[in-house]
């Protein structure tokens, strides 16, 4: 059967029929449109890749995409997620493929991520892409360094009372 999935794409393929119609029954959907976490936490989210269309599809390939909406916040998507392209075969007429893709929160502010699919082939088409899920991120909470000094120099301070106290009872005996 996939033998025959494949031959039935690469004819589609070799009739230019394949690229327009990957573009018209195509579609990307994600389970959410908005996250909200912290730096360093990991989220997760699936996209769901339908064809909607008549024809099995060429062989695809989904991308997750990873991009700042604010100006002066660098993003490199490899620190986000391991595993970006997941390369997903031919889909059969009327038939899906879900996604689950594992992302790691790294800048702070809002972050935009979305998935775009294409035919593995390369052909010069527009990707299909999914909705951006708006990511907001919030800097990680820290211990509250207000009030430590007095912990900090009462406690050495402690000790150093209690060695001095042991030492003075030792030499009374």
């Amino acid at each position: 059967m996939n033998r025959l999935v494949v031959l039935c794409c690469a004819l589609a393929i070799a009739a230019g029929v394949a690229p327009s119609l990957v573009h018209a029954a195509v579609t990307v959907s994600a389970d959410r449109t908005e996250v909200s976490t912290s730096i360093g936490r990991d989220f997760m989210f699936s996209t769901r890749v339908d064809n909607k269309g008549s024809n099995v599809t060429p062989p695809l390939v989904a991308h997750l995409n990873v991009l700042s909406l604010r100006p002066g916040v660098y993003v490199d998507p490899e620190d986000w997620s391991s595993r970006r392209t997941v390369f997903l075969g031919p889909i059969a007429a009327g038939g899906s493929r879900s996604i689950t893709w594992k992302v790691k929160a790294v800048n702070r502010g809002d972050i935009g991520i979305y998935v775009a699919v294409l035919p593995q082939s390369g052909a010069a088409v527009p990707p299909v892409t999914s909705e951006t899920i708006h990511v907001r991120i919030a800097q990680r909470r820290t211990l509250n360094s207000g009030g430590i000094l007095p912990l900090a120099a009462g406690i050495p301070a402690l000790l150093a009372a209690l060695a001095v106290g042991v030492r003075f009872s030792r030499k009374r005996r």
